[in-house]
């Protein structure tokens, strides 16, 4: 998954934070100037940061010093603490406050996946979580690179009942669920999504599916 051998997981964004302020952190505390890539989710609703997400170096000497706790790792952004990890470390099963997992919203039928490989496609994805429910027509959201539209490692399923969205988390959170031996992490989204995602043929999610689900929900109403 190109850039991984110089690629960290960081959390503990500041939700209102912007690139161009974590790009000036690493080089305040770490002199670090040569990052290539940030891939880090926001919400759908607001297009706020959800607080992590991964970081990709031209260099090992970078990386290290993001993990050192003598420069990046630890360190403060306004009041938060910054934490730093080898993405090979990373936990990544959802896990609520009383360590079970996430309860369901009432009717939520989407869920958010991430530590994707940066090279899946939306038919890997459909194929992965085909097996827990049907999944509603263009209900793959891919979120991609606006330069090279490589995967940003994360993205959102939305299955036509509740229950396929259920299984999945849960097969999830128990044993998990992988994609090229990588172990993704799978949480409900409540959020409705804007439909500015693209499509692996590089069409805008909302215009290739977007009035057709539109016309769905005023023939069927609102799907819970």
């Amino acid at each position: 998954e190109g850039g991984n051998d110089y690629t960290v997981y960081i959390e503990g964004l500041p939700f209102d934070s912007t690139e161009e302020q974590i790009r000036e952190f690493f080089e305040r505390n770490g002199g670090i100037t040569d990052i290539i890539e940030m891939r880090l989710p926001k919400w759908q609703d607001s297009g706020r940061l959800r607080g992590y997400g991964h970081v990709v170096f031209k260099s090992d000497d970078s990386k290290q010093k993001a993990l050192s706790r003598d420069h990046v790792n630890g360190k403060n952004i306004g009041r938060r603490y910054i934490n730093v990890q080898p993405v090979k470390d990373v936990v990544t099963g959802p896990i609520s406050a009383d360590g079970k997992a996430p309860v369901q919203p009432k009717g939520c039928s989407t869920i958010f996946v991430k530590n994707l490989p940066y090279s899946a496609t939306e038919t890997e994805l459909q194929t992965t979580f085909a097996h827990f429910g049907k999944i509603v027509d263009g209900g793959i959201r891919l979120a991609r690179n606006s330069e090279n539209q490589n995967s940003k490692g994360f993205g959102y399923v939305e299955f036509k009942n509740a229950e396929g969205a259920y299984d999945a988390v849960q097969k999830g959170f128990k044993k998990g669920v992988t994609m090229s031996g990588r172990r993704l992490l799978v949480d409900y989204e409540e959020n409705k999504p804007k439909g500015s995602f693209k499509t692996d043929s590089g069409k805008l999610w909302k215009k290739e599916f977007g009035e057709r689900d539109h016309k769905r929900q005023r023939s069927t109403g609102p799907r819970l």
